[in-house]
């Protein structure tokens, strides 16, 4: 059996008839539609491997006797062990064949006999092994993972050798499977291959042929999914972090040269997106040589389209909210106007977004507990709804920092804003919070329905959802937040962790129900208010000295 990595879904009809298949068992919804039998689904494990038997074996008879001719098989030769580590079993029984081989050699004198009959005895079981398990269920989740998953293939192909890559793939397989399978013990194999990954990974960086290689960048963006996947305290989200930024200095390292190769351009987005949420968690600024090679990697994408434009405007967000964290920027007047200038930019390339990144509003009064306030959203593509979420988290903030300041500036020497001013911006602010909140919380219920709109999602299909637990996270702590919406958050989080296997859903509920913010995960630029007043005040006295 040779491992060939490349799994199928849905059934045969619908495969056949390029129509989108939901899986639904006895029989997909399409095929009772048509009104047809159904053929079933094919394991996507088995799909993971292909019977070469006869052609091993035929090897083995050319062998023996080099005068016959070998047997073919209609599909292609397997590939040597130098190209892949191939496993079979010849068909028949097992313990017989072994038996007749060892009687063989035990008889015969020849010792060129003895060494071709060894080489024939089966020592490999047609069950695919726990390691080949976890690759296959990496392969076929990597969906749920992944901003551009096809990039799994070139990197992930079935003879992959990268030890540091093969055990961070190895690791987050055991997690999934572990949940998946409801097997705990699964998760304690997955540990020691996460150490192990970290070991031999950090060996590569100390490489320097190996530290520029895409499979060990690869191995970096792996070892952060598993941390989200598995990670059980406030460490994991620390831990997650330092992964991007490990993963941002590789992808220095590599510079231009990486943008050569697809799987190194597609790479370059996945971390870049990364980046962008780590940079807004924390209110950093994205670094300067990282805009630059975005600058650069322009020419081998689509600049033109509203999703580009976004994440240069959220580049711009968090340039505003560093300034404000640093101090740089300190009238409460200047910081409204700079936030409502990004907030129009986010408002004018919203506009903008095609088709295929709009949604339909659905109501129901079915799952209340999956539904909040009565509908919900349906996207064309799952992927658009993390653009939509990302714009919307970006306008909660900026509207947060605007009420902030209209606060502060309220305490000011120098009043400065009006009474009328005051009360139009925060009216203005609160306005667009409670709807960014309310469509963040109508985002969620997708992740966790198939594809023919019913509430019964796949694993793949609700592991998308961890890429929403910033944005959950956020509407749950939100000044805003009544005490009935913050436990409809906690719940949905701790749903996450139990359902669908994505820890850090849990750690992060505990925070929502405790009202306690994470030190890495900062929703204000400035945590100390006072502080911020003292620097008012002498702003203001500075003006009033000038005068």
């Amino acid at each position: 059996m040779v491992y060939c990595g490349k799994p199928s879904t849905g059934c045969q009809a619908c495969r056949e008839r390029k129509t989108r298949c939901d899986r639904n068992t006895p029989s997909c919804t399409q095929c009772i539609r048509a009104q047809r039998t159904c053929p079933g689904y094919r394991n996507q494990l088995d799909l993971m491997f292909r019977n070469e038997s006869d052609a091993v074996i035929g090897k083995a008879k050319a062998r023996d006797n080099p005068s016959s001719t070998p047997r073919s098989t209609p599909s292609a030769s397997p590939p040597t062990p130098q190209e892949c580590h191939g496993d079979f079993m010849p068909d028949g029984d097992y313990e017989t064949v072994q038996q007749q081989m060892a009687d063989f050699n035990l008889n015969t004198h020849d010792p060129h006999m003895r060494v071709l009959s060894m080489s024939i005895i089966p020592t490999w079981s047609l069950q695919p092994t726990l390691e080949q398990q976890a690759q296959g269920f990496f392969a076929a989740h990597s969906g749920a993972w992944l901003r551009d998953f096809s990039a799994t293939g070139s990197l992930c192909p079935p003879c992959v050798t990268d030890e540091p890559l093969l055990a961070s793939i190895r690791a987050v397989g055991l997690a999934g499977l572990s949940h998946s399978t409801r097997t705990p013990d699964l998760m304690i194999k997955a540990r020691k291959d996460y150490v192990t990954a970290l070991r031999l990974t950090n060996s590569a960086l100390r490489s320097p042929t190996q530290v520029k290689k895409d499979s060990t960048l690869f191995s970096v963006m792996v070892l952060g999914i598993y941390e989200t996947v598995s990670g059980t305290d406030a460490k994991s989200i620390g831990a997650w972090i330092k992964h991007v930024d490990g993963a941002v200095a590789l992808v220095k390292l590599r510079g231009q040269e990486q943008f050569k190769s697809t799987s190194g351009q597609r790479m370059f987005l996945q971390i870049f997106s990364s980046l962008l949420v780590s940079s807004i968690q924390q209110n950093i600024a994205v670094p300067a040589d990282m805009i630059e090679l975005r600058e650069y990697s322009a020419q081998f994408f689509d600049h033109s389209n509203a999703a580009w434009k976004m994440s240069g405007i959220i580049i711009d967000f968090t340039r505003f909210r560093a300034a404000i964290r640093n101090a740089e920027i300190v009238a409460p007047r200047d910081i409204v106007a700079r936030a409502a200038e990004i907030d129009q930019r986010f408002i004018n390339v919203e506009k903008g977004l095609r088709p295929m990144f709009q949604f339909r509003t659905v109501y129901t009064l079915e799952k209340p507990d999956l539904v909040w306030d009565g509908y919900y959203h349906v996207y064309e593509h799952r992927w658009a709804a993390q653009i939509w979420n990302g714009l919307r988290v970006c306008r909660i903030l900026l509207s947060e920092s605007i009420r902030d300041q209209v606060l502060v500036g309220s305490s000011a020497l120098l009043p400065q804003f009006t009474d009328d001013e005051s009360a139009a911006h925060n009216s203005r602010s609160a306005e667009i919070m409670l709807q960014m909140q309310a469509d963040i919380l109508a985002s969620i219920p997708q992740y966790f329905m198939s594809a023919e709109g019913k509430f019964a999602p796949s694993l793949e299909e609700g592991s998308r959802s961890y890429l929403d637990l910033w944005p959950l996270y956020l509407v749950g702590v939100m000044d805003l937040s009544t005490p009935s919406l913050r436990a409809w958050v906690v719940h949905r989080l701790r749903a996450m962790a139990a359902d669908i296997g994505i820890s850090q859903a849990g750690v992060l509920a505990e925070y929502v129900a405790n009202r306690q913010e994470f030190e890495e995960w900062r929703t204000k630029p400035v945590p100390d208010r006072r502080t911020m007043v003292e620097r008012v005040l002498i702003h203001d006295v500075g003006k009033v000295l000038e005068i």
